[in-house]
């Protein structure tokens, strides 16, 4: 579908609605009888291990619930109180029972059962005991259950928390009121904080949901409306009944919105919900949505599985976005955007996101992952998936170029002792948040890519179809999907992939020139500069002096060769030849070049010769070897002058990152070189920046929009004063007038850091101007700028204050870690000093992942293994297992910056490099 058609075909139709978003929600209460809690031995069985004897204990501590008792149909009855901000409700569930067994067995959490209430079939349960650790209820009844199907029914009541999981409360403004609205987040474990279920994603079943509202509001949910009843002030609405599907997928919301709608070219309803008043910024996102829905069925040769589709704006959200079925749930400032006060970057964020959670309708929920092991199956494909969605869209965006980011952020990870595998054994609910990760997202997207280009893209899309065909509506593992693979091309996938999913990390594949063959070697990269012992199946791609010259090799022992053949000429003698392994980085591994070949990429860099895809592999392969220890600083140093009339955005969005890294540690490592490296990374990018300069230009590319404020942010941060002062100057006629045209939202966030630099506590007119246009502004995208803003400051008394808003209602919670985003290194003591001071606090106050943004932004702003010492100390009695493993991969990096800093101080003729480098042209 056109995108002219999507705003005018069907006509994009407002209307002002109160929206009862249905997604399932959760609860915390204590209150009426309820499973006891006794301590008891953890006796071990098998999942699905009749439990025909015995006592509730033998149930608890386990990974998984059994499975001699599973759910066909539930019909739940839902009555949320926006005013008291509690909810009750009660559930009917068709069990069916497959074995001798005198239980059932299933999830509630943070709620109150009535237990008058149980019955299964007719039978009362003589006990009724609750886990809570693993949020798990046990029924036992006197006597042997029937096999076959009965129907176990209970009422429960709950507190709309404000957690931002299960079924909680957010707020909003309407006409100059706050109010309340409810949603659900379900994902990952947290239906059970709603209604009792058995909520793991292979107990698929069908939903049948009722909901009792004010009558002035407008409930959604999965699947469209059946029938409504009045009753004075209050209504009941029901549903269409679902297709299978697991609990982690149920919706519900509950507030004053707008939307926007469409149609895609089969017939389905497509809206955008809104709070009153942003309709038109929901426009962008149902263009792409509507899009990608039509890409995707003729991709998966599978339709839209459900009638409907609608999306919504949450003010208090967790996540960027649930791709709840039927109805996904987005952060305001992933869903909406403004053509007048949204950046470029935001558009294609919001893109990017939408293309992520409609993918989901297939990869993910209609054929859903059998175990949270398997979560790479949803996220890996649906992160891979948006890239080549919105590629169709919008091909000048160069999304697989900038897909890159996503391999290269996954290649960090995976190289920490600390990573996991992408399928990662699970043994307890509370350890599943931490693995929606890099691992199982970017790492996950960039092995299917390699993948797909091993297997060639059309017979990967064959495959991809007969996959979703054979698992519609059921559960697959992993295997599931490579024995379809390998069905479909006949080559030996399971083999070549296992390799890469059940074991961490990936190696670096070594290349030297022997006569005119090029030698390769593996091993496993590991940042630290250990050594490790894994073995891959490497799709080994290369091309020598020209693109149309690419030989493969499917690397499958320790060491092999490139037989390079005449049309490379001779290798030893360089020339315009040069050799390039990984083309286009489709592999999910590193290149280190010996002293013949390296210089011959070098001098193909330099004179253009290389596609913007390897311009970035080659410098992040370096980075990453330096840092190891693999290669000196100084080449490094080397390599990235050769960007310096680098021009495209995703090339430099990479050499930002890397120069920004070195200006880091290098203030650390060789305090007296610092000043001197940072005027060669300012050299290195001034060029371009001053190429764009501050105003946009008619007729400019996205990419180049975007690439603007990417500079002259990276140029503030290594202190260059001319663009400091220019920001500056911009942002006090920006402070008198809100439209000028000098400073639109793409370039505020250079003006704002720009004005931080010489912020401090006797000095603070910059400051208050900034939180002033916090306070002020309607749009989240601008709020969110000024946010990430305000720690961005050498005044220790600035810093602190701007962290001690996160304990007010300033800030939201969902947004409270953008703050510790700026923090500078000079800060970086008082900010750990305060993270230690408030931690209880904060630990109590935010859950799983938000927690754990708290560790990712402070701990790796050291570079010493005492500072790394000390933090381990202080969290040895306070680590939780949603944050565990995030702790000890920060702690590695911290001791990893350590030991390239010792390294860096001992690297002989540095200096000289430096000065040679600053001299040149």
């Amino acid at each position: 579908m056109s995108s002219s058609r999507a705003g005018a075909g069907t006509g994009a139709v407002m209307a002002v609605v109160v929206a009862f978003f249905l997604v399932v929600a959760a609860a915390a209460v204590g209150g009426n009888k309820m499973a006891s809690q006794g301590e008891g031995a953890n006796l071990e069985a098998s999942p699905g291990a009749p439990a025909a004897g015995g006592s509730a204990e033998q149930f608890r501590g386990k990974a998984r619930l059994p499975s001699f008792a599973a759910p066909r149909r539930y019909e739940l009855f839902l009555r949320p109180d926006l005013v008291a901000c509690t909810f009750s409700g009660s559930v009917a569930i068709s069990v069916a029972v497959s074995a001798p067994t005198r239980f059932l067995v299933l999830n509630a959490l943070d709620h109150s059962v009535n237990r008058a209430s149980i019955r299964f079939q007719a039978l009362a349960p003589t006990e009724v005991v609750f886990f809570k650790d693993d949020g798990v209820l046990v029924l036992g009844f006197a006597k042997q259950l029937p096999l076959g199907e009965g129907l176990l029914k209970m009422d429960f009541a709950g507190i709309l928390n404000d957690e931002m999981r299960g079924f909680y409360r957010s707020k909003y403004q309407y006409r100059g009121k706050e109010r309340n609205m409810a949603m659900t987040q379900f994902e990952s474990v947290y239906a059970r904080r709603c209604f009792p279920c058995w909520d793991e994603p292979a107990f698929k079943a069908k939903f049948k949901l009722t909901l009792e509202v004010p009558s002035e509001l407008v409930a959604l949910s999965n699947m469209p409306v059946a029938n409504a009843t009045f009753a004075g002030p209050t209504k009941t609405v029901r549903y269409q009944e679902s297709p299978p599907m697991s609990t982690y997928l149920v919706a519900i919301v509950v507030g004053l919105f707008e939307y926007v709608e469409d149609m895609t070219t089969k017939g389905t309803r497509v809206c955008v919900y809104t709070q009153t008043g942003k309709s038109n910024q929901g426009k962008f996102a149902l263009g792409v949505g509507v899009k990608s829905l039509n890409l995707y069925k003729d991709y998966f040769a599978t339709p839209y599985p459900l009638p409907k589709l609608d999306m919504v704006a949450i003010p208090d959200f967790a996540p960027g976005a649930m791709e709840n079925y039927g109805l996904v749930t987005y952060r305001e400032v992933a869903l909406l955007f403004d053509d007048k006060s949204s950046s470029a970057s935001s558009k294609q964020n919001v893109a990017i996101t939408v293309a992520h959670e409609l993918a989901h309708q297939w990869f993910g929920n209609l054929v859903t992952m059998e175990w949270w092991t398997h979560l790479w199956l949803n996220e890996g494909f649906a992160t891979w998936m948006s890239h080549l969605a919105v590629d169709s869209s919008f091909p000048q965006w160069k999304i697989w170029t900038q897909f890159l980011d996503r391999t290269t952020t996954a290649l960090r990870l995976d190289s920490l002792e600390a990573s996991h595998p992408i399928e990662v054994e699970i043994h307890h609910a509370s350890e599943v948040d931490q693995i929606f990760d890099a691992i199982s997202y970017d790492k996950g997207a960039s092995v299917i890519r390699m993948l797909q280009s091993y297997l060639g893209a059309e017979h990967f899309q064959k495959a991809m179809a007969s996959y979703m065909k054979k698992y519609a509506y059921s559960n697959a593992k992993t295997e599931d999907l490579w024995a379809v693979l390998e069905k479909e091309t006949g080559e030996p996938v399971k083999d070549l992939m296992t390799t890469w999913t059940k074991q961490k990390g990936y190696p670096v594949i070594n290349a030297k020139i022997k006569g005119n063959d090029i030698e390769i070697e593996q091993a496993q990269f590991l940042l630290d500069g250990s050594s490790g012992s894994g073995m891959w199946i490497v799709p080994i791609t290369s091309g020598c002096g020209a693109y149309d010259t690419q030989k493969k090799l499917l690397l499958k022992l320790k060491r092999d060769k490139l037989v390079t053949g005449s049309q490379c000429g001779d290798l030893k003698k360089g020339g315009n030849f040069f050799t390039k392994l990984n083309v286009n980085g489709t592999g999910f591994y590193r290149v280190k070049y010996d002293d013949e070949l390296a210089p011959a990429l070098q001098n193909a860099l330099e004179t253009k010769k290389l596609s913007l895809m390897d311009k970035i592999g080659i410098v992040e392969d370096l980075y990453a070897l330096s840092i190891a220890h693999q290669q000196t600083f100084a080449s490094l140093l080397r390599l990235l002058y050769g960007y310096r009339g680098e021009a495209d955005y995703s090339v430099l969005s990479h050499i930002n990152t890397v120069t920004t890294s070195i200006a880091k540690i290098s203030a650390d490592a060789t305090p007296a070189l610092a000043g001197d490296i940072k005027q060669l990374l300012i050299k290195i990018l001034l060029s371009p920046a001053e190429k764009l300069g501050w105003d946009p230009k008619k007729g400019e590319s996205h990419l180049d929009v975007m690439l603007r404020p990417l500079l002259l942010t990276a140029l503030v941060q290594l202190g260059h004063g001319k663009t400091i002062n220019e920001g500056v100057r911009r942002f006090n006629i920006f402070t008198r007038d809100r439209s000028t045209s000098l400073l639109p939202p793409d370039t505020r966030k250079a003006a704002y850091l720009a004005v931080m630099q010489n912020v401090s506590s006797s000095n603070r007119s910059g400051y208050d101007a900034l939180r002033k246009i916090y306070k002020e502004s309607a749009e989240g995208e601008e709020r969110l700028q000024v946010l990430g803003i305000l720690s961005s400051c050498r005044d220790k008394g600035i810093v602190l204050e701007s962290l001690n808003l996160i304990s007010t209602n300033e800030v939201r919670n969902q947004d409270a870690y953008i703050l510790l985003r700026g923090i500078q290194p000079e800060a970086r003591e008082i900010s750990w000093n305060w993270l230690k001071e408030n931690w209880e606090r904060m630990s109590k106050t935010f859950s799983g992942i938000s927690v754990e943004n708290f560790v990712k932004n402070i701990v790796p702003l050291f570079t010493s293994n005492e500072k790394a010492a000390e933090i381990s100390n202080f969290f040895a009695t306070r680590t939780k297992p949603e944050f565990e493993r995030t702790l000890k991969q920060n702690l590695e990096n911290v001791r990893i910056s350590a030991r390239w800093a010792e390294g860096i101080r001992s690297e002989p003729g540095l200096a000289q490099t430096v000065r040679e480098l600053l001299g040149k042209p």
